[in-house]
């Protein structure tokens, strides 16, 4: 294999002039880039950056992307012919033999299984770079795409079943119960107290519940977990004192707000609107996660440093929660991390990861209780009957305000239709990314279809609108996830073992059973009481290991943290070697910007026209962004 320093022949040009260069070959760059769409791009650039100058023929090239010898003999000879220090390339030592580019490796080794860790016995063992799935072409009549959808997912149906039955998905189901109850009881909370308790802690639990075991049977990515959230709070309680000035009752107006906003999503779904996503980028996709993320960190801080704040706990009862929510995050993290370690064997390992969180919970709540049981700690505000939070039958009357005001419902209804839209959009296109290996495809008109509905009827009952629920479903979809370590190469030098996602244990079990949980624990006032057992401070620890979590793998934070680093010792990306130390961190300041205005709106009486500002980060990307960062260097940062 040429190394690095290998002599760089005549050829050898900038990386501005590679982008500026057409293929010698004649072909076009789609052609290439078409007849393997399942690598990734970063080694089909590569690839063709070679291309360009004359290193790789035509032939050569479509022989390098055939065989696993073309890798190993060609290509990397090749790439001491074009010595540019952005054509770095991990490699990983497969079961073959073969020294792959690790970002191919993660993709063979969904066939192989032999290098993950865990065990990914699914029933889809087929591999994934030999054809793209043929699809019959509907035209373009009125919901083709959410046929194409359900045409693409009942295939995999029955598998989506069969494949939840496995302990690493036991291991999530418990897990995200205490993870998706939590925002139940601090959103229904401040619901109760924003709405005058029309809507409150029982009626959240519930339509979550409902709504959550519902949608993973119909929806096309069940991996989705559905739940209240900030945004849903706010816009109930500007709905809630525009009904008081306008004299109107407030559930009746909620209902048919709640049933227009459906009839919109339906249409949206129907009409393929979804399709407008593609516009959105990285740059929006990682602002609007690092937003979200952030919000569940500050959540938990919140939570435990409220308790210094008040006269109702004493000091010892703040320092206890400060060390159990503390504690819960780094015995959930530690024991997540068991599995890439030396320790224990490796199926103890393996199991000891999956249930790091259920144990972390079990542990520290065992504590609080074991060690300290005269400490006074917050408990969690369980509801002690499952009636509704000002007595209220449970349908609402729908038809008790004038006809005007039913039409008129349609108005708030469209800002709360642009709002669902966009967070349910986002939250799926973070949840079909590629570093996922996602395997039995996505089904974004059918997820907005089924969401639609799901918020009528929602409404017809005065219950929360669910929304897409950003950090628990991107914890559902790793708590799922099949890991491997590869090791990167460059030059002489080589680099510590770097953890990669080769699979998702893709199922609808999951996603139902924690939410049927929901229904069972709620149908027994005994098991109610016994959640009351779980302190508080648990779960803000909990949130705190979710938002940090999520966090991982957001280059807009891997970008960040840079501006703390030593610049001679920056991590060995493609984004960083090929880009500028000035253009990088200035597109990182644009889009810090970005998260600061997102999130001091959300905190705002104007809160309300959040997604306007959401829908805005595509023109700042586009013309702010494309201001001051060349497109080649625009292209690496925002690639996906």
């Amino acid at each position: 294999m040429a190394s690095s320093s290998a002599t760089t022949p005549s050829r050898a040009v900038s990386l501005d002039s590679f982008i500026a260069r057409t293929p010698s070959s004649g072909h076009s760059l789609g052609y290439f880039i078409q007849k393997r769409r399942n690598y990734s791009w970063t080694i089909s650039r590569r690839l063709l950056l070679q291309l360009r100058v004359g290193a790789l023929s035509a032939p050569h090239f479509s022989s390098c992307l055939r065989t696993p010898e073309a890798w190993n003999s060609s290509l990397y000879e090749g790439v001491g012919l074009c010595t540019v220090s952005s054509m770095y390339t991990p490699l990983t030592q497969s079961v073959d033999g073969y020294l792959y580019p690790s970002a191919l490796h993660r993709r063979n080794s969904l066939s192989t299984k032999t290098q993950a860790i865990g065990n990914l016995l699914t029933s889809q063992e087929e591999p994934l770079n030999v054809v793209q799935e043929e699809e019959e072409n509907y035209g373009s009549f009125f919901g083709a795409g959410i046929r194409k959808d359900l045409k693409r997912r009942l295939v995999h149906y029955a598998s989506d079943f069969k494949d939840g039955l496995h302990p690493k998905a036991v291991a999530a189901i418990f897990f995200l119960y205490f993870a998706c109850l939590a925002p139940c009881i601090a959103f229904g909370g401040l619901l109760s107290h924003v709405t005058a308790g029309h809507i409150g802690v029982v009626e959240t639990i519930i339509g979550t519940a409902g709504a959550g075991v519902l949608y993973p049977l119909a929806a096309g990515q069940p991996l989705t977990l559905l739940g209240p959230t900030g945004l849903m709070v706010v816009f109930c309680g500007l709905l809630y004192k525009v009904t008081l000035q306008m004299g109107l009752p407030f559930l009746p107006v909620y209902g048919w707000v709640g049933m227009w906003s459906g009839f919109f999503l339906v249409i949206l779904a129907a009409v393929e609107a979804s399709n407008l996503i593609c516009h959105f980028t990285r740059f929006t996709d990682e602002t609007f996660s690092a937003l979200i993320s952030l919000g569940y960190i500050s959540e938990a801080l919140k939570g435990v440093g409220n308790m210094f704040k008040t006269n109702s706990y004493t000091l010892a009862s703040s320092l206890l929660a400060v060390i159990l929510a503390g504690g819960t995050w780094q015995i959930a993290s530690i024991l997540t991390e068991l599995k890439n370690t030396r320790f224990l064997f490796r199926s103890i390992r393996s199991a000891l990861s999956d249930f790091g969180p259920p144990l972390a919970i079990f542990v520290m709540s065992s504590a609080s209780h074991l060690l300290f049981p005269s400490v006074s700690l917050p408990e969690l505000s369980i509801p002690s009957t499952l009636s509704t939070t000002s007595g209220r039958p449970w349908q609402i009357p729908l038809f008790s305000i004038p006809p005007w005001a039913i039409v008129a419902s349609a108005i708030p209804a469209a800002l709360l239709t642009l709002l669902v839209f966009l967070d349910q959009n986002i939250t799926t296109r973070l949840v079909n990314n590629v570093d996922y290996h996602l395997r039995k495809g996505a089904g974004y008109h059918l997820d907005l279809a089924v969401l639609g509905v799901l918020m009528a009827i929602l409404s017809c009952f005065g219950l929360p609108w669910m929304f897409a629920s950003t950090v628990p479903s991107l914890s559902h979809v790793r708590s799922l996830a099949t890991t491997s370590q590869s090791i990167h190469i460059s030059g002489d030098n080589a680099e510590a073992p770097e953890e990669g996602i080769v699979g998702v244990r893709e199922n609808r079990v999951t996603g139902i059973l924690i939410h049927a949980i929901q229904v069972c624990i709620g149908a027994s006032l005994l098991l109610l009481s016994l959640l009351r057992l779980v302190p508080m401070p648990v779960i803000d620890g909990i949130f705190l290991y979710m938002g940090v979590t999520s966090l991982a793998g957001n280059q807009f934070i891997e970008r960040l943290k840079l501006w703390f680093c030593d610049p001679e010792l920056y991590p060995q990306h493609e984004f960083i070697e090929s880009v500028p130390k000035g253009v990088l961190h200035s597109f990182t300041a644009l889009q810090l910007g970005c998260v600061a205005a997102l999130w001091a709106l959300k905190h705002s009486p104007y809160g309300i026209t959040f997604p306007l500002l959401i829908l805005a980060l595509m023109p700042i990307r586009n013309h702010i962004a494309g201001s001051f960062v060349s497109p080649p260097y625009l292209e690496i940062l925002d690639a996906h």
